[in-house]
């Protein structure tokens, strides 16, 4: 498949060869010719991927500003819910193992933060948008025991982030335009058509609950509620 350029001709851009120049550390293509491309990716891309679409046009476009993302869009992917649980699940183990060692009638505090590697799936808009990204969790508890009983409670800060970039991998399928080289993202920025910027959101969640010491169970039993702050923006 063939790509238009601005000037409404057929670009020498066909699928076969673009995944060719992927092996390449530059496409040896002028640099209008690949800006041309990009801007063509972004008009055809807003009514498939329009958030991917708005991202493409801010690295061309956004003079490297950071852009923050919707936690609804962003936690709308399952890739996303499965990083925030991995990371609950450690803050649950290591709260047990604290609650285990709490003596009765005493407090202690825990603080301590967990990171989430994302690999977004091929074909999602996620994907287009970041398709390595990092989930960093900030958690506080405070745990009261209270005979067999350890009462706990406490605030996660989640914070996703990732820089937008065209420096990993060789290339990228992209709908209606086939295989696009990384390079080209890369030489873009080289000549500064471009700028890279870093994408974040950011989410809180609150935990109740407790931990009673197990009859003859080493471990003992947890029993935690997990419930998202809800922000003035979705």
């Amino acid at each position: 498949m063939t790509v238009a350029t601005a000037a409404g001709h057929d670009s020498p851009w066909t699928d076969g060869r673009m995944f060719l120049r992927g092996f390449r550390r530059r496409t040896g293509r002028p640099v209008p010719e690949l800006a041309a491309l990009f801007r063509s990716i972004v008009d055809e891309s807003r009514e498939i991927h329009p958030i991917a679409a708005d991202f493409l046009n801010h690295f061309m476009d956004g003079a490297g500003a950071s852009r923050t993302l919707s936690v609804r869009w962003l936690r709308s992917f399952k890739v996303i819910r499965k990083a925030e649980n991995r990371n609950r699940r450690r803050f649950e183990r290591q709260l047990a193992r604290a609650a285990r060692a709490l003596e009765d009638g005493a407090s202690t505090w825990v603080n301590d933060h967990w990171d989430a590697r994302i690999n977004a799936f091929i074909g999602t808009e996620l994907f287009y948008v970041s398709r390595m990204s990092l989930l960093r969790s900030q958690g506080s508890f405070v745990l009261t025991r209270s005979g067999p009983e350890v009462r706990v409670s406490g605030t996660v800060r989640h914070h996703w982030f990732d820089p937008y970039d065209w420096d990993r991998g060789r290339w990228v399928y992209i709908p209606r335009h086939g295989f696009v080289p990384i390079a080209v993202g890369r030489e873009l920025v080289e000549s500064d058509e471009a700028r890279n910027f870093l994408m974040e959101s950011r989410h809180v969640q609150t935990l109740e609950g407790n931990w009673r010491d197990g009859r003859g169970l080493r471990r003992g039993a947890s029993t935690f509620t997990w419930a998202l702050v809800r922000a003035g923006r979705p």
